[in-house]
């Protein structure tokens, strides 16, 4: 009696344990230790631009993303810049248009 109890406990306890689970397999394995490659996903690359691809594409398409991403910055920035009234001096063309007199965000392109 005191070894089935001792058994019914030992299963109740087993049901919180966390379940084991075994780490998930990829063909990109070359580049699961690179930086940004992070649980739960591992390494993500939905649309396969590295697929049987080597270090030198991978270092290539890294650089690629962050000068991107750095040109985004500073067109958000400038958007910023020129949504508080403050525009470069000087003229935008050889015509004598300055920065100023064009109007901040849409009504640059379709006019007021």
């Amino acid at each position: 009696m005191k070894l089935a109890i001792a058994a019914l406990l030992a299963g109740s306890a087993a049901a919180f344990a966390p379940a084991q689970v075994g780490k998930a397999s990829t063909a990109l394995n070359a580049f699961e230790n690179e930086v940004g490659v992070q649980p739960p996903l591992g390494f993500f690359d939905p649309l396969g631009l590295l697929k049987n691809a080597d270090q030198a594409r991978f270092d290539r398409l890294r650089y690629v993303e962050v000068k991107h991403g750095r040109i985004a910055q500073l067109a958000f920035l400038g958007q910023i810049t020129t949504r508080n009234g403050v525009h470069l001096g000087g003229n935008i063309d050889s015509a004598g248009h300055s920065f100023d007199s064009y109007p901040n965000g849409i009504k640059a392109l379709i006019g007021s």
